[in-house]
């Protein structure tokens, strides 16, 4: 063995032998599948600097728009599976646009960390609306069909499910006219061109000297909205939150994993995360890696059996 050899096998072996850094050992990436400055963008970012602390690394917050944030939430799925790039995807991405077109990705393209948001959502009609509940306008729906108008941001979009939702549990007829955004959905409402949409609870209270909610689209009552009724007080199983979550590429190693979960969960205790919630009226909502996917998985088939019935599915 000449000199060369024998100092590349002995380099070999010492590299071998060392022990690997431990998780993390550099900065983490954060994909979000949307423009900065969003709900989305906003939570994560608030998210980060307690997270960031937590883990002992350096968090960057990348923002990937593009296509309903499927081209951030594809990214995430096809980035390397070594923990040190995730993503914040939300519900649309994860749950409705997989169903409407194909996509390199599905819920079980990814590890699950954690939920880190869920918004309370809520039908809301114009302030001087003749509805005073859900029950009020389902009745008027089902008496004259075809007459209320349902105003949507986008096919597919989570604010159209509801509504999908609204149908289902009710029987209701309901017309679905789409528009690009919730500012023009929300002019729309105010000229009289559509009686109702879905909006986020921040939408009510900042509008609450033009619109009122009908009804919360949640299985229970929020501490930042105590007041107003939920669906289910009104006798309908609707859940319709806006939600997201940390998820990374499918097989990162088990102790990222672990580390990135309770990072996750300290970063969602900390007073400053939940004090910037509080200012989004947004309660903290947080689910574990495991559970998080199981409602994953759950939202996934709800919004497939909505979609389909509409006829919106694409097989």
């Amino acid at each position: 063995m000449d000199r060369r050899t024998f100092a590349l096998a002995g380099a070999l072996v010492l590299a071998l032998a060392a022990p690997a850094q431990a998780f993390p050992d550099k900065p983490v990436t954060i994909i979000v599948p949307f423009k900065a400055g969003g709900g989305t963008d906003i939570t994560t970012r608030t998210l980060a600097g307690p997270m960031a602390k937590a883990l002992g690394a350096e968090i960057v917050v990348r923002n990937v728009a593009g296509a309903g944030g499927t081209i951030g939430a594809a990214e995430t799925a096809r980035a390397r599976a070594d923990g040190y790039t995730v993503g914040m995807i939300p519900v649309g991405p994860m749950t409705t646009q997989p169903h409407l077109r194909k996509l390199p990705y599905a819920p079980d393209s990814f590890d699950y960390i954690c939920q880190a948001y869920s918004a309370p959502s809520s039908l809301v009609v114009r302030k001087d609306s003749k509805f005073g509940s859900l029950k009020d306008m389902i009745d008027y729906a089902k008496a004259n069909p075809g007459k209320l108008n349902y105003g949507i941001q986008a096919v597919g979009s989570i604010p159209h499910v509801a509504g999908l939702g609204i149908v289902e549990a009710s029987g209701a007829k309901l017309e679905f006219i789409p528009f690009k955004g919730s500012a023009p959905t929300f002019k729309a409402m105010l000229d009289g061109t559509v009686d109702m949409f879905v909006a986020h609870i921040s939408f009510l209270t900042r509008n609450a000297d033009q619109v009122k909610s009908i009804a919360m689209l949640m299985d229970h009552r929020v501490d930042t909205a105590k007041d107003l009724p939920t669906a289910k007080d009104q006798g309908f199983d609707l859940h319709f939150p806006i939600w997201g979550g940390l998820v990374a590429p499918k097989g990162i190693p088990a102790e990222a994993r672990a580390k990135l979960e309770t990072a996750c969960e300290t970063g969602m205790t900390s007073e400053a995360f939940g004090a910037r919630m509080a200012q989004l009226r947004m309660p903290v909502t947080h689910l574990g890696g495991d559970a998080f996917k199981a409602f994953v998985q759950s939202e996934f088939a709800k919004n497939e059996k909505l979609l389909r019935q509409a006829g919106l599915k694409k097989d």
